[in-house]
């Protein structure tokens, strides 16, 4: 073969190539349109999602200061403001009560403690004994 046959097999190549179907133009043309406005849907709706987060935080913000600046502190009877015991020999008797109460509660909770404990050992003794037998 020579150079001018190469040069004509390479331009009916080239030639064949450039040679495109009918209609290819236009459906890329369609389809490239078709992707820029799903793309554009997309941007309109998270432009539209962003700004409706926006404003919930505004309203929210709203709310929440007017509930502030509408809390009233409630006003106490003024009997309720004095304490419970004027005389303090009645309050010394009242403590006293309540301290021998808790003291009750807190040995009879102690005790329970105290048995668990040793229900606990009892527990292990045996355990150990068959682990080691």
């Amino acid at each position: 073969m020579n150079d001018k046959n190469i040069d004509e097999l390479i331009n009916k190549a080239l030639q064949e190539e450039q040679a495109l179907p009918e209609g290819l133009s236009r459906r890329l043309e369609e389809q490239i349109d078709a992707w820029a406005a799903t793309e554009e849907k997309k941007t309109r709706s998270l432009t539209r999602r962003r700004t409706l987060y926006w404003l919930s935080g505004v309203a929210a913000s709203i709310l929440l200061c007017i509930g502030f600046f509408q809390y009233e502190v409630p006003s106490y009877a003024p009997d309720r403001l004095h304490d419970t015991y004027t005389n303090p020999e009645d309050a010394a008797v009242a403590a006293e009560k309540a301290l021998l109460l808790l003291s009750h509660n807190l040995n009879k909770g102690i005790s329970r403690v105290n048995d668990a404990g040793q229900e606990i050992d009892k527990v292990n003794n045996i355990l150990n004994k068959h682990l080691n037998d």
